[in-house]
């Protein structure tokens, strides 16, 4: 009875982790951690860990992923070595632990993490409009969500656009009962509304209405669906433009940006920085194809080009831009540190996980749909495949959504 009981226990607990990690979502980044040493021991003494393993050997994302990652380390081990290319590799291991760790999950415990994940945005939602309506106080584990100080700020809002996202797609399925549905449509809302009105992530911004046209799209598969789509994203952009200052005032900025990098040469804003960055990334991959310019080589090679750039700047940015340790692009970030290879195969092992959830054509198969594309997007303005705090998340819940899925999933 004893060992009944122990193995009940056993079983449970990887459940509890997954709610656990999912409702942590816009906790600190150390709560992160927390969560990935606790799911490791949950897995490691897990009763079907050796079914799990054995059904991961058979994902049709294990291929790309493996060969990412062996890229990767060949890229290393021919090119030379870096101070920071001992983090270069935590991360791309890292990366790959925490997708297996979510395609492992049962679809009963991978259920546990986004009740958990959906969970946890409400309350993150909830602090966010209390926050504005009386204040709360600036206690650290929720000061990134309240104000704007570093990527994990912009990572959480990212994380709740995604949630919206996932809300939406979830109820839209066609089995779902009328009271979830309209729960969800609630949830959503709220959610929609308080990246629209409180962040400051043009990233968040743009994937409200992108993630409306991927959940009807993906729905309803049809031209009408698409234009549907379009139309809504037209409203929510006309909607959130005209009641959100927050964010008609960030792309003001932005176009202000874009001007200055275009007239002025002046790289010192956040458009500006990145348009450089980018330019200095696709040098780099053209300068090297094959190999790259070496795992770990970003920061050292952009010190030398803002060095360059430094005369035309405001001195009191100079130093801060300077250390910037990616181009806010990991696919370019890949192409130039581990060459076209690297950078094909990164793009690979995305677009052939979003392929899954869109054959699949089930609600879990929209979840893996919309969390794909937000990850996408993200890769393209932002770094979730090198910055823990902007991705980790929601890389382990695009491993869970597969999980979700089970049988199109595996050959």
């Amino acid at each position: 009875m004893a060992l009944h009981g122990a193995g009940s226990f056993r079983y449970r607990l990887v459940h509890y982790v997954a709610f656990s990690w999912g409702l942590c979502a816009f906790f600190p980044i150390g709560v992160m951690y927390l969560n990935v040493l606790l799911m490791l021991t949950a897995l490691a003494i897990w009763p079907d860990l050796t079914v799990a393993l054995a059904r991961l050997r058979r994902h049709v994302v294990l291929l790309p992923l493996t060969l990412f990652v062996a890229w990767t380390l060949v890229a290393a081990w021919a090119g030379e070595w870096y101070p920071d290319t001992p983090t270069r590799l935590f991360h791309i291991f890292r990366v790959a632990l925490v997708l297996c760790m979510g395609m492992m999950l049962s679809p009963s415990q991978a259920r546990a993490a986004f009740a958990g994940f959906l969970a946890g945005s409400a309350i993150a939602a909830m602090i966010v409009a209390v926050h504005h309506a009386w204040g709360m106080p600036d206690w650290a584990l929720w000061s990134s969500l309240l104000a704007t100080r570093n990527n994990f700020s912009s990572g959480n809002m990212i994380t709740m656009a995604t949630a919206y996202g996932a809300c939406l797609v979830v109820a839209l399925g066609r089995s779902v009962s009328r009271e979830v549905r309209w729960l969800l449509l609630a949830l959503a809302l709220a959610l929609g509304l308080t990246v629209a009105m409180h962040a400051l992530s043009r990233n968040a911004q743009l994937l409200l209405p992108g993630l409306t046209l991927v959940a009807l799209f993906y729905r309803f598969r049809n031209t009408k669906a698409v234009l549907g789509g379009l139309a809504a994203m037209a409203l929510l952009v006309a909607a959130t433009w005209h009641f959100s200052p927050t964010t008609s005032e960030r792309f003001v900025e932005m176009e202000q940006n874009v001007l200055a990098v275009t007239s002025d040469k002046n790289y010192s804003t956040s458009v500006g920085v990145r348009w450089r960055m980018y330019q200095e990334a696709v040098n780099g991959m053209l300068d090297q194809p094959m190999l790259g310019t070496g795992l770990g080589s970003w920061l050292p090679r952009w010190r030398v080009v803002w060095q360059q750039l430094g005369p035309s700047q405001p001195p009191e940015l100079h130093a801060f831009f300077a250390e910037i340790n990616n181009p806010h692009n990991d696919f370019l970030l890949a192409g130039m540190e581990t060459g076209v290879p690297g950078m094909v195969l990164l793009v690979w092992l995305v677009a052939r996980i979003i392929r899954v959830g869109w054959r699949d054509g089930s609600t879990p198969g929209g979840i893996v749909v919309v969390l794909g594309v937000s990850i996408a997007t993200t890769a393209m303005v932002n770094a979730p495949f090198r910055d823990a705090a902007m991705g980790m998340t929601l890389l382990w819940l695009l491993g869970a959504g597969m999980a979700l899925q089970r049988g199109p999933a595996h050959g």
